[in-house]
Formats: C-alpha cells, sequence, structure tokens
C-alpha cells in the first residue's frame, strides 16, 4: 500500500450526531477528520441520527478540505452492518474499524467493503481501513492484522480501552502500562510501510501533559496521533512535522553526501559529520515529509 498522499499528525474525533462539534471541527487545523458513529454516540438511538448528519455533512462537502474516516462500531455491537450500508459513499475516506482483535476481523471488513464497492459502482479499494488496535489480544495479534488486507494503511494505538482489557493501572506518570504496546504498534506499524498513530491524551486540558505525550510519541516514531479536541491540533501538527532544525540538517546530509559520493566513498567525516547511508535515508525521509505537509496545507499562513 502507497501512504506517501497520506497526511495524518492530528486525527480529531467529532461525534457524528453532534452538528455544533461538527461545524467547530470543519474549521478546525486537523489533517483528518474522524466521524463517529461507536463510543461517542450514545444512546444507541443516536446512532442514526449519527449516520443521517454525517451524510447529510459529507453531500454538502461540509468536509471537502479533509479525508474522512468514520470509526463504525465494533463486530459484534449489532450495528456494524447499518454503519457500512449506509457510510460508503463519495466523500468517506474510509473507516476506523475499533477494537480490532484478529487478522480475521479486517478480513471480514474488506470482504464486505468489496461487495458494496462492486454493487455500486466504486472501484474494489476505494474505502480504506484503520484497524484502531485497543485490546490485549489485538496487539498480540498486531502484526498479522496489519498484513490483513491491501486497504490498510495506517494502524493505531487505543490506550485506554487497552489497560481497561488488560486490567492494569493507567498511570499518566510513567505509562508502564502502555509502553510496550505503544512501542510495538509503532514497530509493527513501520515494518509493513503503515503510518503508525498514537494513543489519545484524554487530559485533553493538559497541553503541557501533551506536549510530554507527544514527545515520547515521536521518539517511538509514531507520525501522528488522535485527537480529542481542537486545542490539541497544534502541538499535535507541530510535533509531527520536521522542525527547523531537522529540516536544515536534513538537507546539508544531502549535500555532504554528494561530496562524499563524489570522493567515491560511502561513509565519510566532512566538516566534522559523519555521513552514510542511514542519515542520508532519513535526510531523504525529513524533505518527502515537508513536501508533503506543504501539498497539504489549507490555508496560506
Amino acid at each position: 500500500m502507497n501512504n506517501e498522499k497520506y497526511l495524518m499528525r492530528s486525527m480529531m474525533f467529532v461525534p457524528g450526531h453532534n452538528e455544533k462539534l461538527i461545524q467547530s471541527a470543519a474549521k478546525s487545523d486537523a489533517d483528518v477528520i474522524l466521524l463517529d458513529v461507536e463510543d461517542s454516540v450514545m444512546p444507541a438511538i443516536n446512532k442514526q441520527i449519527a449516520r443521517d448528519t454525517i451524510i447529510s455533512h459529507v453531500k454538502a462537502k461540509t468536509f471537502s478540505d479533509f479525508d474522512v474516516f468514520v470509526r463504525i462500531n465494533e463486530i459484534t455491537s449489532g450495528y456494524l452492518l447499518q454503519d457500512i450500508l449506509q457510510l460508503t459513499i463519495e466523500g468517506i475516506t474510509g473507516f476506523l474499524f475499533s477494537k480490532t482483535n484478529t487478522a480475521e476481523d479486517i478480513v471480514f471488513l474488506d470482504k464486505l467493503l468489496e461487495v458494496i464497492e462492486i454493487e455500486r459502482g466504486f472501484e474494489v479499494g476505494k474505502f480504506k481501513i484503520i484497524p484502531i488496535l485497543e485490546t490485549a489480544a489485538s496487539i498480540i495479534n498486531a502484526n498479522d492484522i496489519a498484513q490483513s488486507s491491501k486497504r490498510i494503511i495506517a494502524i493505531g494505538f487505543g490506550s485506554e480501552d487497552f489497560v481497561s482489557d488488560l486490567e492494569g493501572i493507567r498511570d499518566f506518570d510513567t505509562n508502564t502500562s502502555l509502553f510496550t504496546p505503544r512501542t510495538w504498534v509503532a514497530m509493527v506499524a513501520r515494518t509493513h510501510n503503515l503510518i503508525p498513530i498514537d494513543a489519545a491524551y484524554i487530559k485533553v486540558h493538559d497541553l503541557e501533559g501533551l506536549e510530554a505525550h507527544l514527545k515520547v510519541g515521536r521518539t517511538l516514531g509514531y507520525a501522528g496521533m488522535w485527537v480529542l479536541h481542537p486545542k490539541q491540533n497544534e502541538l499535535a501538527n507541530k510535533y509531527f512535522s520536521p522542525s527547523d532544525d531537522e529540516v536544515t540538517g536534513a538537507y546539508e546530509i544531502l549535500a555532504l553526501a554528494d561530496e562524499a559520493t563524489k570522493l567515491n566513498k560511502g561513509v565519510a567525516i566532512i566538516n566534522g559529520k559523519f555521513i552514510g547511508p542511514p542519515l542520508v535515508v532519513k535526510a531523504n525521509s525529513i524533505i518527502k515529509r515537508v513536501k508533503l505537509i506543504e501539498s497539504k496545507k489549507r490555508y496560506s499562513l
């Protein structure tokens, strides 16, 4: 799967039945809008209201400047079929699959989408999938899940449900219960050329805590995170973008690599800096990401 066109630094959840929040989201600086018909849409009577509201806004092109995903209900909920039947429409990029536990869950969704695409005249593979790994089983099965469908463009970690399923303790100071699965999800995603999406930071008014969370996520290799409030978008976009120093350093590495090539050296120390293939790969990755961010800008700043 070629994921180079997708920018997912800030993926903001919006309850699908909440008109006020939908209008606010349409004016936000999130990269991706995640219209929810799962956890935030309760009681269950609101789920059809959410579907109808999402359809209305998508058809009205409220989110025409965004990639739009819908977080559908889990496979055992009784709501999944109607979510998919009603929301496989033009303007929806794909679906977040809640509480994905096994590769078989993804295969089921993949085949369901294929049948609908064929019936409605869409290109097979049009609708993408992002599994949310938020149970102990999903972490154990992450590598199989990542390979289960060509529709998968990203995988994300869901921390709060994971800790609950684990019957562990959510410690915001040390994050001990999250470190292993959080690291594993990023590693699996990168292994299969998928975009790794970090857990949400649920203390939405704690921007200092969010910044600490983002620093760890960036260090672990994540490319974006779930966002719960518009005020979190700015920091998410900042931390999952190369810094000015990183960009300057990347161009310098590439220039020095050209000099090393002229000297017929694969590795070299030039101007006191070590130059070698891993650094060149990293530099090219930084420049490619900068170009992607520039191409996705909606507003002149």
